[in-house]
């Protein structure tokens, strides 16, 4: 699973570049005609609360590794400015992490999506400073597994009621968070390139239940787990000359969430 998230990552990032290496040849990076920025493309790297307390109070007692209180995140985002309002498609994946206890360890790893508007309250040629809410979803898969060496009649054939299997259990949940963001725009030596450097910071909260799957099937009786609490994150990204040419790296990172 972790392997999956880390994948589905690695996909959209080839997706925002492949699009701007696409349509590149047209122009697609900005010159100063553009400034001020109406759109724009990032890769991004911060961390997000994580509200764990209910999960591990319920693993705690039987040994287990304990989950953290919040999570790296490695994303990339895309936006397209209409004067006075934004419209903002971000992805991010959790880096994973390992808790190990005497017996068992925990894995945790997944990402979430999510679609926001924002207002810019500053907008010059080289500076855009706006507040943003939006709605998304997060996925964080949690497995649990004994240490050591894995007994195929114990462990898969026989199961025993104490369960030495091990297990991926996948939390969804959805999100709702309110933000404020910062783009500073700087060209660099190479003519017809607008560099942008930014900062995105604000509160996350979940939005109605958790839900939980293992594999096809639902778990019942499982805690609340899912984002919440601050975050920030650290942008290095890019102008883009044409607002349509920020529509495909925005669809390629909410696909990954969208379950029909």
């Amino acid at each position: 699973m972790i392997r999956f998230h880390l994948r589905r990552l690695a996909l959209t990032v080839v997706a925002v570049a492949g699009s701007t290496a696409i349509v590149h040849g047209q122009e697609a990076l900005a010159d100063t005609t553009a400034l001020p920025p109406r759109a724009g493309f990032s890769i991004q790297a911060g961390q997000i609360g994580l509200n764990s307390a209910a999960f591990n109070a319920q693993i705690a007692p039987l040994g287990r590794g304990l989950l953290k209180k919040s999570m790296v995140t490695l994303g990339v985002e895309s936006w397209i400015r209409w004067d006075r309002m934004m419209l903002l498609a971000s992805s991010q994946a959790y880096v994973p992490t390992t808790a190990r206890a005497t017996n068992y360890t925990t894995e945790a790893s997944g990402g979430h999506g999510s679609l926001d508007l924002g207002v810019p309250i500053v907008i010059s040629r080289t500076t855009l400073i706006y507040p943003m809410a939006g709605l998304g979803v997060s996925n964080t898969t949690v497995t649990l597994r004994r240490n050591g060496t894995v007994d195929f009649v114990t462990n898969f054939r026989d199961i025993t009621p104490s369960g030495g299997r091990n297990v991926d259990i996948t939390a969804r949940r959805y999100q709702a968070h309110v933000g404020v963001g910062l783009d500073r725009v700087f060209q660099p030596q190479w003519p017809g390139l607008l560099v942008s450097v930014g900062l995105r910071a604000g509160y996350m909260a979940p939005l109605g239940d958790t839900r939980w799957r293992s594999g096809p099937e639902n778990v019942a009786g499982a805690p609340a787990l899912g984002l919440q609490g601050s975050y920030i994150r650290l942008t290095l990204g890019g102008v883009l000359a044409k607002r349509r040419y920020a529509a495909v790296p925005m669809i390629g990172s909410l696909l990954p969430y969208i379950r029909l």
